[in-house]
C-alpha cells in the first residue's frame, strides 16, 4: 500500500509540474538541457558549435522573424501589387473565404529558390526538406556600422568581415542561414512611402554580402542560404545582385524581408525554421515552359534563450 501511495504522489507531482511549465518556457528549457559531454560530442560530430546545442527548439523562446503581408507592404520596384477581395462570408455561405487577385511570389517575408536567377535550377517545390527543418542561425548586426557612416549603408560585407565575426563568436556552422540585420525592418510599415534623409524609410541604402563572400560561405562553410531584414542579401548599390546570384548559383536560397524580431536574436547560437506554402506546377505546365515557382511567402520562426 505504501508503494502505491508513493507512486500516486510521484505521478501527481509530475502532472503538476507538467501543467505549471508550458512546453516553451524557461522551466521547460532547463529540463531539456543536455549534459556537457553530450553537447561536446554533438558539436564534434556535426560541426555545429556547442552554443547551438544549448538551445532546444522544443522548449526555447520562439520569436517571429517575419513581417505581416498586407496590401501596404513595400514592393521591390516593378513587382506586382498585392490585392485581394472577400469571396464569401459566414452569413452568405457559412464560412469566410478570401480571394487573392494579385500577388508577386517575392512580396513580404519570403524565400527565393535557385531558379529565381538561374534557368533550369531547382524551383521551390524541388528544395530538399533540410531547408525547412530547424537550422543554425547566424546574425550580423550592422546597425552600428551604418550609424558610424551617418546612415550610409553603401558597403559590402566581405570575407574579412566574416572571419572577424568567427574570431569573436566561433566557426559558422554547416547547414546554417547567415543573415544581416540593418534595423530598416522597423520601417516596413511605411510601405512604398519614401522620406528624405538617410536611415528613415524602407528604401534607404543598405549593405549586403559581396559575391565572393557568399561564394566563400557556400564553399568553405557549407551554408544553406543568406538573408536580410530588408529586400534581400544584396547591397543597394549592387546592381549585379552578387549575393543572390552566388547563393542561388550554389543551390542555396535567400531569406528576404525578415522582421524586426531579428534584432532580439543572438549573433551566434540560435536556430531558425522556415515553413509555408510549397507552390508547384503540373507536368503539363512544365512542358509548356512554366518550370515552377521561383519563391514564395514563408513563415520564419527563431528559437533563442529565455531572458
Amino acid at each position: 500500500m505504501a508503494l502505491v501511495v508513493a507512486v500516486a504522489v510521484t505521478a501527481t507531482a509530475f502532472a503538476v509540474e507538467r501543467v505549471s511549465h508550458t512546453q516553451q518556457s524557461p522551466a521547460a528549457a532547463r529540463l531539456s538541457s543536455l549534459p556537457k559531454d553530450r553537447v561536446a560530442r554533438l558539436a564534434e560530430r556535426t560541426g555545429i558549435a556547442a552554443a547551438y546545442w544549448a538551445v532546444d527548439p522544443r522548449t526555447a523562446r520562439p520569436v517571429r522573424l517575419g513581417q505581416p503581408l498586407t496590401t501596404g507592404a513595400p514592393l521591390f520596384p516593378g513587382d506586382p501589387p498585392f490585392h485581394w477581395r472577400v469571396w464569401t462570408t459566414v452569413p452568405e455561405s457559412g464560412y469566410l473565404l478570401e480571394q487573392i487577385t494579385s500577388l508577386g511570389t517575392h512580396t513580404g517575408t519570403h524565400i527565393s529558390a535557385p531558379c529565381h536567377f538561374h534557368v533550369g535550377a531547382p524551383c521551390l517545390v524541388n528544395l530538399p526538406e533540410r531547408f525547412f527543418t530547424p537550422r543554425p542561425l547566424v546574425v550580423l548586426d550592422l546597425r552600428a556600422q551604418i550609424q558610424r557612416r551617418d546612415g550610409n549603408g553603401d558597403f559590402f560585407i566581405g570575407i574579412r568581415d566574416l572571419r572577424r565575426f568567427e574570431d569573436v563568436h566561433g566557426r559558422i556552422p554547416p547547414g546554417s542561414y547567415i543573415v544581416l540585420y540593418t534595423g530598416l525592418s522597423r520601417f516596413y510599415h511605411l510601405g512604398n512611402h519614401r522620406r528624405p534623409g538617410p536611415d528613415n524609410d524602407y528604401f534607404d541604402d543598405v549593405p549586403g554580402f559581396s559575391g565572393v563572400a557568399v561564394e566563400w560561405l557556400f564553399e568553405h562553410r557549407h551554408i544553406l542560404g543568406v538573408g536580410s531584414d530588408t529586400f534581400g542579401p544584396d547591397a543597394t548599390f549592387d546592381l549585379n545582385f552578387e549575393a543572390t546570384t552566388e547563393a542561388t548559383g550554389h543551390g542555396g536560397i535567400t531569406l528576404e524581408n525578415m522582421g524586426p524580431g531579428l534584432g532580439t536574436m543572438r549573433p551566434f547560437g540560435d536556430w531558425i525554421e522556415l515553413n509555408g506554402s510549397c507552390y508547384a506546377t503540373t507536368s503539363a505546365q512544365q512542358r509548356a515552359g512554366r518550370p515552377g515557382f521561383s519563391g514564395g511567402q514563408v513563415g520564419m520562426t527563431g528559437y533563442t534563450t529565455w531572458r
